[in-house]
């Protein structure tokens, strides 16, 4: 398959993303929804550029500030929302029972 056949293969399948409501308009989660999974590919080098125009928009989804370019300031967004999201889902991790018992027992010992 040529790089062009795979380039066109990725846009043909629709990107399912639901946490983006509250931080992309309608018109940008329209974008991400038709090209996201294209996007993705570049992104994770499953497919090659084919331009300097694709080239430049995988290396700016890298930057820590927001992309000038629209489709990638749209992954890019994409990209920190999950980021995030994954850092809360870590740091909200409920503690085990023993871990609950060594704090009650290291402010019991705190009382007294």
């Amino acid at each position: 398959m040529s790089t062009r056949e795979e380039h066109i293969k990725y846009r043909q399948i629709k990107f399912e993303c639901v946490i983006m409501n509250p931080i992309l308009s309608k018109e940008d989660l329209e974008i991400l929804k038709e090209y996201g999974t294209w996007m993705e590919a570049l992104f994770l080098k499953k497919i090659e550029p084919l331009n300097e125009k694709q080239a430049e928009f995988c290396r700016q989804l890298l930057l820590d500030k927001p992309p000038e370019e629209k489709f990638a300031n749209i992954f890019w967004k994409y990209l920190k929302r999950n980021e995030l999201a994954n850092t809360i889902e870590l740091n909200n991790v409920r503690k085990t029972s023993k871990d609950d018992r060594e704090d009650w027992k290291k402010i019991r010992k705190m009382r007294f």
